[in-house]
């Protein structure tokens, strides 16, 4: 009896461990292997940081790239960042202008310094220049350009019947002490340069009521005769003195014209004087020839 109960006891045991172990665990899915907590972490998290930094950099970039150009303008010279030529004028006691300039303009001084070198400096004649001079006279005005150590004089003329006005002179007055002749052998000196005879006839003839214009560049040698010498360099040229109607320019009177009729101009003495030789020359041919047969006649009708 005893092994019986043994027996059952035994076999009730197998069946509950059977039971137990026959028990199959849930397989994990591939959704359980990848939860949906991780995803969220790893593409909200991580694109919130990268879009966050590039912003910051970005904007400092801009600030930089438009602050640069704003400063590098601001720092320019006006004669190079603006296309207006300066002007120069010179009025009546009554307000109306009488001369007008309008050029870009250069003097460039030659002087030697105290180790024996020739050296040579080009000054810029400033925007702001102070403008003074006289037109009380009807055939005779001057102006002139101060700064600085330096003074540029303009006389204008008209011609003796009035029809053209011309520049009679264009003189440059400076001191030798200026900072830009550095080591200059004679310092604190009073020069003066001015066209001089070459050009004392006549710069620039107009017409009356016409203004003179000019693109080329024209440059005018200045010297007072002895060792010191200069120049003006005049670019984009209009000018106009004896105004009498308005404050504006007159119509222009081009270079292109001075040009042209200076190449007539000597073309024509050329023609005359070839003319005027050929006809000495046969005059004289004639002469000999009407000579040499009266002669030989008088001879034979002696001997006759």
């Amino acid at each position: 009896m005893a092994r019986h109960e043994h027996c059952r006891a035994i076999f009730l045991l197998w069946c509950i461990s059977s039971t137990a172990f026959s028990i199959t665990l849930p397989t994990p899915t591939r959704q359980d292997l990848y939860t949906t907590r991780r995803t969220p972490k790893v593409r909200v998290d991580l694109p919130t940081q990268r879009t966050r930094l590039p912003l910051v950099i970005v904007n400092s970039e801009i600030k930089t790239t438009t602050s640069a150009p704003a400063t590098t303008t601001t720092t320019q010279s006006h004669r190079s960042v603006s296309t207006d030529k300066p002007l120069y004028r010179l009025d009546r006691s009554n307000g109306q202008a009488c001369i007008l300039l309008q050029v870009d303009a250069i003097v460039a001084v030659k002087y030697r310094t105290k180790y024996g070198e020739d050296q040579e400096v080009d000054i810029y004649v400033p925007d702001d220049a102070t403008v003074t001079g006289n037109c009380d006279n009807e055939n005779t005005v001057t102006m002139s350009l101060k700064w600085n150590a330096f003074v540029l004089s303009w006389s204008f003329a008209k011609t003796p019947g009035g029809e053209r006005w011309y520049v009679e002179k264009i003189e440059l007055t400076y001191n030798s002490s200026d900072k830009h002749f550095e080591h200059v052998d004679e310092p604190n000196k009073t020069i003066r340069v001015s066209t001089g005879q070459k050009h004392s006839a006549m710069l620039f003839p107009t017409p009356v009521g016409k203004s003179y214009a000019c693109s080329e560049e024209k440059v005018i040698p200045l010297t007072d005769g002895k060792k010191n010498q200069a120049s003006v360099l005049l670019r984009d040229m209009k000018l106009q003195p004896f105004k009498f109607k308005n404050n504006e320019f007159a119509s222009e009177f081009s270079c292109a014209s001075l040009s042209a009729r200076a190449g007539r101009d000597e073309t024509a003495p050329v023609a005359v004087g070839s003319t005027l030789a050929a006809a000495v020359l046969l005059t004289i041919t004639g002469y000999a020839a009407y000579r040499y047969f009266k002669v030989k006649k008088v001879k034979y009708d002696t001997m006759e």
